[in-house]
């Protein structure tokens, strides 16, 4: 599924379209490995920077431990709000 690129760069886990410049198509490979490790960092199993150099190991694509950063906060709320707990507990529940 496709969707329409912003003004920045190319959102980490998207590439590019071929056919569509102004367009993004999701990588697959790269999702699953940042989605795993942004779990792992809400959890506090490892840490941001850890967590950059991992996705950058596996995907090829730079990433900072400043942008995996900013990418939680903005999703799952910031280390000490009671929003990432909630979520911190729903995960280790699913374990």
């Amino acid at each position: 599924m496709r969707k329409k690129r912003g003004a920045g760069c190319v959102p980490f886990g998207y590439d590019t379209d071929d056919k569509d410049s102004n367009y993004v198509i999701p990588n697959e490979e790269h999702l699953e490995v940042f989605q795993s490790v942004v779990e792992s960092v809400v959890v506090n199993s490892i840490n941001y920077r850890e967590g950059a150099e991992w996705i950058s190991y596996k995907t090829g694509r730079p990433l900072s431990g400043r942008g995996l950063q900013k990418h939680i906060d903005i999703n799952y709320g910031k280390r000490n709000s009671s929003e990432r707990l909630g979520h911190q507990s729903r995960i280790l529940s699913e374990r």
